[in-house]
């Protein structure tokens, strides 16, 4: 709520730093220092709305798109380089912003990404950092509202990566899906670098790591996409657990409807402890999205509602997995994906099969999704870990 309330607050104060003329051109002079602060202060503003909403921000001059006139002004008046896009004294903070928010409003995928990771560069390089923390520090302090940080700036450009990253893999070929595939999962880490201990970064290194090793398993093979996908469960944990103590219903609902659906993946194992914490923050989502459906736009409460609807279906599954019933199990699981891992027939053993390695019954399946054996090492592994036998995980005692 807090976070809706304040991007909306700061794209309004941005709006009002960029005027336009009845025809709705931009009223600022392009060329002079005085116009330029206020069109680098405005985008300021708005680059730190659409970073710290966790979706896509809605304000009453959406439809006007006041930035978006001025950003693609200025983007032409660049010749898209960012070190050409204002004088000297603004540079290179105004070039990164107008790129930033450019980036985020073409349609252009592959381009946006392409236009996050020249900026990004610009920001390794520790002379022209130090330069942008400098002049970040300087309009905040000529500023009323709290503005992005150094480390939250480049966040906000690794964090559009990912957006646009794993969108635009989605339209791609094989080849491009798998090499575009790794660049957004090193964004989603260096997003949980730079933004610690919160559910948006631990969501971001989750998915976007889950989203590589889907594209990449052809080449990397199962051992590979088992442990990204471990890795991805949990700090999907780790984000479930964070927006609780934050006491946030809005991360709570989308880290605890995607942790879901990672612990159905049949390469995840998952404590028995973890999944019953994971069912008790599912089991709130109903009620989380009831509370922020008042408040919130009707763009986010669908969103939401789409979420929920996922934990409804996913549910049934998952509490049957927990009360050990792993026909139950297997039969809803089916029901909630809509269609389950084929396997060949030279493969199914009969109902009665047990896994030669530890005993576990696996109904109709022979291998196990993790070695690709028959003799796998499940019972030495100890605890209460979830083993997986192909497309069902059963819990041990």
């Amino acid at each position: 709520m807090h976070a809706f309330v304040t991007s909306v607050q700061l794209m309004r104060a941005a709006d009002e730093l960029l005027p336009l003329t009845a025809d709705g051109q931009p009223a600022l002079p392009a060329d002079t220092l005085v116009a330029q602060q206020a069109e680098a202060q405005a985008f300021l503003l708005a680059a730190t709305a659409t970073f710290i909403a966790p979706d896509v921000v809605e304000w009453e001059g959406r439809q006007v798109n006041r930035l978006g006139r001025y950003a693609q002004r200025r983007v032409s008046l660049a010749g898209g380089r960012p070190n050409a896009a204002y004088l000297p004294a603004l540079q290179p903070l105004g070039g990164l912003l107008v790129m930033y928010l450019y980036a985020g409003m073409i349609p252009n995928l592959p381009e946006s990404v392409q236009l996050c990771q020249t900026s990004v560069a610009c920001l390794t390089q520790q002379a022209l950092r130090s330069m942008t923390s400098r002049q970040l520090q300087q309009m905040q302090r000529s500023s009323e509202h709290t503005l992005l940080t150094i480390d939250q700036l480049e966040a906000a450009f690794h964090y559009l990566i990912t957006r646009c990253g794993s969108e635009a893999g989605s339209q791609a070929g094989s080849a491009a899906t798998a090499a575009l595939a790794k660049s957004v999962a090193a964004s989603g880490e260096r997003v949980l670098a730079l933004q610690p201990g919160t559910p948006k970064g631990f969501l971001s290194a989750a998915t976007t790591a889950s989203g590589c090793a889907a594209a990449n398993i052809s080449r990397a093979g199962f051992s590979e996409f088992n442990a990204a996908m471990q890795r991805s469960m949990s700090q999907l944990l780790s984000a479930v657990r964070c927006a609780q103590a934050q006491r946030s219903p809005y991360w709570t609902v989308n880290s605890a409807s995607i942790a879901l659906q990672v612990a159905m993946t049949p390469a995840v194992a998952i404590s028995r402890a973890d999944l019953e914490a994971l069912v008790a923050a599912a089991e709130g989502v109903p009620a989380a999205v009831k509370q922020l459906s008042p408040v919130l736009p009707q763009l986010w409460v669908a969103n939401l509602k789409q979420r929920a609807s996922l934990v409804a279906a996913m549910l049934p599954a998952v509490r049957a997995q927990l009360q050990g019933s792993l026909l139950e199990a297997s039969e809803r699981a089916v029901q909630a994906w809509g269609d389950v891992e084929t396997v060949s027939q030279q493969d199914q053993p009969s109902a009665s099969c047990t896994c030669s390695g530890c005993g576990t019954r696996a109904i109709g399946l022979r291998r196990c999704a993790r070695c690709k054996q028959a003799a796998c090492e499940w019972g030495a592994r100890g605890g209460d870990a979830l083993p997986v036998i192909v497309g069902v995980r059963s819990l041990q005692a």
